[in-house]
């Protein structure tokens, strides 16, 4: 390998240790006035805005502190906060929400305004992701995907004829590969397939990459990239994290929120920094980068960037200067975030009690919530397949994976192409590098999965 070949792919995260904190949620996610999290204990939570039922308890009032959503005798894998709604899939794979559903949103096969207890959703299908503004997807653990609510700009993707609400989940294609959809609020659907490749449909306001089509009725790949991570995507833009850390955006960017300072159809790379989490508000954007510092741009005219100004940002900006945060999630014109310690912070808005701390009163920079302790989970934050720490390391360090991997050939070279060294493990969640004979430097770990890459990191050597 030659050394102009290298690429310092950085796609680590810092290690959380599994410790006890005086503070225990582990997944933030946040609709347009209310959040809603998971503790480590597989429970759920929500608290804000409550006026169409968000909060599953029978009630429509904002809640001004956390509040145990559905029911505590179950664990949950997955929580998320639509436009004015909360959905979450248990353990058992079965989805469960409440919320508005004016234009069929929940998919009971009605358009009652309101479903106000919470409710299972979409009786004698198993799922494992799901995402919701005024309409709905869903992906299946067989990996199809599936969408209802509002489809009056082909949102459905073929999966319905257009331009009526769509009450009940009807499957959008026929593939069975999909691994994230997120529904915006510009009316249309961006998603990933296993594969790595990015696709859309729905609404053409910029996002969708052919001009002068005003809708595009069936999923459409974007591009022809195959490395695409994860996605976030807020009112009428997309923040996309590539495997090796970068970070792309596309859409609109009438506030500064995608970064690159101008309104782009397809992809563009933000900045030449290296990102383990993003998150998409309405018009603002906020991400973490790979040492762990948290950074926002957009739109900032009710403090939801979090730099103590209203000045609305064209470019990433860091906020504070700990290293330390590992989720965020922005909402309308507010965010809350999670440090690796646990402890949950706000700023922004706080008309409803987004904050959760019993007030209304605003923060102009991220403020400590203070919440209920419980034990956290050292891979509740991971976004990336592969965990290296300590990072910079001195004797070892450790590869930490998101999934137990079949057969890993892993392999680690110093800049000048040199192999320090090549091993093929089988079935792990985690392996012990020893690092205590390599010279003081930077080097290239490259992880591979029965041939295939999953990921290049960048480990450094003290």
């Amino acid at each position: 390998m030659k050394t102009n070949c290298i690429f310092l792919k950085i796609g680590f995260l810092l290690f959380f240790s599994t410790l006890t904190y005086s503070q225990c949620f582990t997944k933030i996610s946040s609709g347009d006035y209310h959040i809603a999290a998971t503790k480590s204990d597989g429970s759920i939570w929500t608290w804000g805005w409550g006026n169409w039922g968000q909060h599953g308890n029978g009630l429509d009032f904002e809640l001004y502190f956390p509040n145990n959503y559905g029911s505590s005798s179950f664990q949950w894998k997955e929580i998320k906060a639509g436009k004015y709604s909360t959905y979450a899939i248990r353990q058992d794979n079965t989805l469960w929400g409440s919320g508005g559903n004016d234009f069929g949103q929940m998919g009971v096969g009605n358009t009652n305004v309101t479903i106000l207890n919470f409710t299972q959703l979409g009786n004698g299908l198993t799922w494992k992701h799901i995402s919701a503004t005024n309409h709905t997807y869903g992906i299946q653990t067989n990996g199809t995907l599936w969408g209802w609510g509002q489809n009056d700009a082909q949102q459905m993707g073929g999966g319905a004829s257009c331009c009526s609400n769509v009450l009940s989940p009807v499957q959008i294609g026929s593939d069975s590969d999909w691994r994230q959809v997120e529904a915006s609020q510009a009316r249309n659907g961006i998603a990933l397939k296993e594969n790595g490749t990015l696709w859309g449909w729905g609404m053409n306001n910029g996002m969708l990459g052919t001009s002068g089509v005003q809708t595009v009725n069936f999923p459409t790949q974007l591009g022809t990239q195959t490395d695409w991570e994860f996605i976030s995507v807020g009112g009428n833009h997309a923040l996309c994290l590539k495997t090796n850390g970068e970070l792309w955006s596309f859409g609109g960017n009438s506030h500064g929120q995608a970064g690159t300072g101008f309104n782009q159809s397809t992809p563009h790379r933000v900045g030449d920094e290296f990102w383990i989490y993003i998150s998409a508000g309405l018009q603002s954007s906020y991400g973490i980068k790979s040492d762990g510092t948290l950074w926002a741009w957009g739109r900032n005219h009710q403090n939801q960037l979090g730099d103590g100004t209203t000045s609305q940002r064209d470019e990433p900006i860091q906020i504070g200067t700990d290293t330390n945060w590992v989720a965020v999630a922005g909402g309308s014109f507010h965010a809350v975030a999670l440090k690796s310690d646990g402890s949950l912070w706000a700023w922004g808005n706080n008309q409803f009690g987004q904050y959760g701390n019993g007030t209304t009163a605003t923060s102009p920079t991220p403020l400590y919530i203070p919440v209920e302790g419980c034990t956290l989970s050292v891979s509740d934050f991971q976004q990336v397949p592969v965990v290296m720490a300590p990072n910079p390391a001195k004797e070892k360090t450790m590869l930490h994976f998101k999934n137990s991997l079949e057969k890993v050939t892993l392999t680690v070279y110093d800049l000048s192409g040199k192999i320090m060294i090549s091993q093929e493990i089988e079935g792990l969640n985690e392996y012990n590098l020893n690092t205590s004979d390599y010279p003081v430097g930077v080097y290239l770990v490259e992880v591979k999965e029965n041939g295939k890459l999953v990921g290049n990191y960048k480990l450094v050597k003290e």
